[in-house]
C-alpha cells in the first residue's frame, strides 16, 4: 500500500547524537562540512544564512561538551588566514557522516517495507 496514487510520498530522518546536556547533529556537521570545504568559518556561515555570533555560539558550545576542539585557525599572511577540522573534529564528522549514511540505508529499507 503506498501512501498515495502518485507515489509522491518519502520519508525523512533528523539524526541527533545526544551527549551531556547537549546535541550533535545536522546542523553542526553542515558548517564542518562546509569548513573542510572553503577552509573559511565565514563563508560556512553565510552559506547557511548563520551570524557569525549564532555560529560561533553553536561550535563554542558544542565543543565545550565534546572536550575538544572542532577547528584549528591558521592566522594567515598574504593569503589570508583559514580554519580547517581539527583531529578530533575530523574524526567526528566522519564517524557521524557514515553513522547517518548507514542509518538511512535501513531506513528505506524499511521504509519499503512498510509503505510501498
Amino acid at each position: 500500500m503506498t501512501l498515495d496514487s502518485k507515489g509522491n510520498s518519502h520519508f525523512n530522518t533528523r539524526i541527533k547524537i545526544v551527549y551531556n546536556d547537549s546535541t550533535f547533529g545536522p546542523g553542526i556537521a553542515r558548517i564542518m562540512e562546509l569548513v573542510k570545504e572553503t577552509g573559511s568559518l565565514s563563508k560556512a556561515y553565510r552559506i547557511m544564512e548563520l551570524s557569525p555570533s549564532k555560529g560561533w555560539k553553536i561550535i563554542k558550545n558544542a565543543e565545550k561538551e565534546l572536550g575538544f576542539p572542532l577547528f584549528i585557525s591558521v592566522i594567515g599572511g598574504k593569503g589570508g588566514g583559514k580554519s580547517e577540522l581539527s583531529k578530533e573534529g575530523e574524526d567526528l564528522l566522519n564517524r557521524y557522516q557514515s553513522f547517518v549514511s548507514e542509518l538511512n540505508v535501513e531506513a528505506e529499507k524499511l521504509y519499503k517495507k512498510y509503505f510501498d
